[in-house]
């Protein structure tokens, strides 16, 4: 059984700004965004930073963060380091589990996962305190990853 394909996803986000003593001025926007029928994991990754980036903007304020372009392929080409074998030294890791340290990727990536844990294609990407790890997302008894 084939995992569900999602058709369309909503995102809304609001703001709060204290005006005066006792008065606030409220923003709210929602979007709804469509998916084509073909789309890939990254296509979606791409979708919902893009529809995010829109909010953030329109809401204005100083903590905007400003969400740069995003190339899924610096993480999925890394070259990956595994299991310790020596002093600075590491068996090649994989996508199936493997890590590399934050330096060794450029600002972009890290500001993505940032956001949180990033799921492309089967495989899930998570930022550390002095790391980033990458390990094979695995199917439950329903067959969904």
């Amino acid at each position: 059984m084939s995992a569900a394909k999602i058709t369309e996803f909503k995102l809304g986000k609001g703001r709060t700004d204290k005006v005066g003593e006792m008065d606030f001025t409220k923003k709210y926007l929602e979007f709804t965004v469509r998916m084509p029928e073909q789309y890939t994991p990254e296509d979606l990754d791409k979708a919902m930073l893009a529809a995010e980036y829109t909010i953030d903007n329109w809401l204005g304020g100083p903590e905007t963060p400003q969400i740069p372009e995003f190339d899924s392929e610096l993480l999925m080409e890394h070259k990956w380091k595994g299991k310790k074998t020596g002093e600075k030294a590491w068996n090649e890791g994989t996508l199936a589990w493997g890590w590399d340290f934050i330096d060794q990727f450029p600002e972009t990536v890290i500001q993505v996962l940032k956001k949180g844990p990033l799921v492309i294609d089967r495989y899930e990407f998570t930022l550390g305190e002095n790391m980033v790890s990458v390990k094979e997302k695995k199917e439950d008894k329903r067959g969904r990853r």
